[in-house]
């Protein structure tokens, strides 16, 4: 019986040491919820203060400008086929700065993230900004899906129409960036170095302007579609992403060996279309060139937006002497993106557009 009293004493020294820390922490209640109720009838922030270098004290990109000259203009006959115009205020004719949306063909909007930091720059500067929505390669809104070359080829008709509008929107034809993230600027890549598509014999006018652009800025662009030379210079997943069956309409990684996907694929890869005549590019990357060949199991996302896919661009502009600058955690730019744009779109020293 003896043995149990050390026990009922240590268990009633438990509970008091329990009910005064319970009792500590009701005080303390009690005192950050009248902290609260005093923040809130003087307008003063309830979170503790943090250090001044934090994430969130620092101000965030907008992810949208505050609102279009012109929204859902009609560009092509297909529902997705629309884009908004941010009219630069100025008096001469201006350049244009074309923006694409990310979203790995399969999702995303011209709202929401697209050309961010570098559209309001332009508007400052007197540079007019359009950005666009394409089809889709997988069926959504009540719409089929449309495998490539259709996303590019809206973004193609996008740039003529903006074109065909020069007199009315009061933008210089000679002046059209392209720029856009993932999807978005694998699409500006793929266009700023592709053949003129203008069809110079069409009964539309439009189709009658013409595709080439002045220079082009990708964030986590691919230039290469074609599995194996991913695999082969940068690795990661074998199935290299989602959005790699249905971009050519097949369903297995099988098809992609059929002569016709093959053939798709070639023209489908950036890379293939250099010629001496292409524009500068400017490509962006989060991570860093070193570590290739990544391992399978590496993240997707991380595969699909390394950098180097932009030094394999550099490398073939190289070789024709032409200007790409690769811009990622290992390599330094030497400019920032807005420095390339203002001097490809001959931008003055004070970032304005000089008069004709």
């Amino acid at each position: 019986m003896s043995k149990d009293i050390p026990n009922i004493q240590l268990k009633s020294e438990t509970v008091q040491r329990e009910e005064d820390r319970m009792c500590r922490f009701s005080s303390l209640q009690s005192l950050l919820w009248s902290w609260i109720l005093v923040c809130l009838a003087c307008g003063m922030p309830c979170t503790a203060a943090e250090k001044p270098n934090s994430k969130s004290d620092e101000p965030r990109q907008k992810e949208e400008l505050a609102e279009p000259t012109s929204r859902d203009v009609r560009y092509g006959p297909y529902l997705r086929n629309v884009l908004d115009l941010y009219k630069a205020d100025s008096e001469t004719p201006t350049p244009v700065l074309v923006c694409f949306h990310g979203g790995g063909f399969t999702g995303g909007d011209k709202t929401k993230g697209t050309g961010i930091g570098l559209d309001t720059k332009c508007l400052e500067s007197q540079v007019s900004v359009v950005k666009a929505n394409y089809r889709f390669i997988r069926p959504k809104d009540g719409e089929p899906g449309y495998p490539f070359p259709a996303p590019m080829l809206d973004g193609a008709r996008a740039i003529q129409f903006v074109r065909s509008k020069a007199a009315e929107w009061n933008i210089d034809p000679r002046r059209v960036a392209l720029t856009g993230e993932s999807a978005g600027a694998c699409m500006s890549i793929w266009l700023a170095v592709h053949d003129d598509l203008a069809k110079k014999d069409s009964a539309d006018p439009v189709e009658r302007e013409s595709t080439r652009v002045t220079c082009a800025i990708g964030r986590g662009g691919q230039t290469t579609l074609n599995p194996k030379t991913i695999l082969e210079n940068i690795g990661g997943n074998p199935t290299i992403h989602p959005s790699l069956l249905p971009l050519y309409g097949v369903e297995t990684m099988k098809d992609l060996e059929r002569p016709d996907v093959q053939k798709l694929m070639k023209e489908a890869t950036a890379l293939n279309l250099v010629t001496k005549d292409d524009p500068p590019l400017y490509l962006q990357y989060g991570g860093t060139l070193a570590g290739t060949p990544l391992p399978p199991d590496t993240p997707i996302d991380v595969s699909i937006h390394h950098a180097m896919f932009g030094k394999l661009m550099q490398d073939k502009y190289k070789v024709l002497g032409l200007d790409c600058v690769l811009s990622c955690g290992d390599v330094e730019a030497g400019e920032s993106d807005w420095e390339f744009l203002r001097k490809h779109l001959g931008l003055g020293a004070s970032g304005q557009f000089p008069k004709p």
